[in-house]
């Protein structure tokens, strides 16, 4: 539990036993309360959660709605914001803005799955907090050294890796290569890619959330979603995220469809991944056929994946 006095006040809740079957829904909206009370007199706060409503808790297809959450105001600035990602309804990316109620001036920040908005009028400013501030900014306001940072898009995917970062890693050295990741979602480290997309960095682990140290857990599974990372075919030919699936074929022949999580359909070769949607690659990845040995293994790693 966080330390109720801390302020800044930073906090990582899992929401993911909103079930019906089991009364999680009950527990859940009797512990909000307590929560709101908790932030509402901090200075500094900072949120970050994971929702996850279902009917039957350990049955992942009654998933009603997902995603993820991050909160935060400032009172001495008077700044305050909210981000969401991966937000889908029935299994489905789906657009926030589209619920009912939603605010329509906040419509234009928001889109399928994602978005976000930072207020500057809304949030009461405290010269208290300001004079905090002023007097302590380093105890209070992360340093850009240690702010998350974007993975270079280049480098090929091939059986040992993606770009510079290779299977069998310990996490503890993939931060210290690439700083520390933008979050963690069922035991996957994401970062963003400069050319736009993300790397994935999966590990046996199925923790959620950026809070606490590295551990030593080693890369089992690497996934990209970035056209700037390549793979070499014969014939000189490259594939690349966006690429269409027959070309992907043409230039390594003999992939094998595995199974689908959502809209992507997952296909492999070897230790080779890719994940196609619509007819186009979606996914470039690899994964450690050590460690993941059986075609249900690799299934639950791709599950949590996506």
């Amino acid at each position: 539990m966080p330390d109720p006095n801390a302020d800044p006040y930073c906090v990582n809740f899992d929401k993911t036993n909103q079930n019906l079957t089991e009364l999680g829904m009950v527990q859940f909206l009797s512990l909000e309360p307590a929560r709101v009370a908790a932030a509402s007199p901090k200075c500094f706060y900072f949120q970050q959660d994971h929702w996850r409503g279902s009917v039957i808790q350990s049955d992942g297809s009654t998933v009603l709605y997902e995603f993820y959450g991050h909160y935060f105001f400032d009172k001495a600035t008077g700044d305050g914001g909210v981000s969401v990602r991966d937000f889908s309804l029935g299994g489905k990316t789906f657009d926030p803005a589209s619920l009912p109620g939603f605010p329509p001036s906040y419509g234009q920040y928001f889109g399928p799955g994602t978005g976000g908005m930072i207020s500057h009028d809304q949030v009461p400013a405290d010269p208290n907090c300001a004079a905090r501030a002023q007097a302590h900014p380093g105890a209070i306001y992360a340093s850009a050294a240690n702010a998350p940072r974007c993975v270079a898009a280049s480098g090929q995917v091939s059986r040992r890796g993606i770009g510079t970062v290779k299977l069998g890693t310990r996490e503890d050295r993939v931060r210290t290569a690439l700083g520390p990741p933008q979050g963690i979602k069922r035991g996957f480290l994401h970062y963003c890619v400069t050319r736009g997309g993300s790397l994935l960095i999966g590990q046996p682990t199925d923790r959620s959330g950026t809070l606490g140290s590295a551990g030593h857990a080693r890369t089992a599974m690497l996934l990209t979603t970035s056209s700037g990372f390549r793979l070499s075919g014969r014939h000189r030919r490259t594939v690349a995220v966006g690429a269409r699936a027959r070309a992907l074929r043409r230039a390594l022949p003999g992939w094998r469809a595995i199974g689908r999580t959502g809209a992507i359909s997952w296909l492999r070769r070897g230790a080779l991944l890719a994940g196609v949607r619509s007819g186009r690659v979606a996914y470039l990845g690899v994964y450690d056929r050590r460690t993941i040995r059986k075609l249900r293994g690799l299934r639950s790693y791709l599950k949590r994946a996506t």
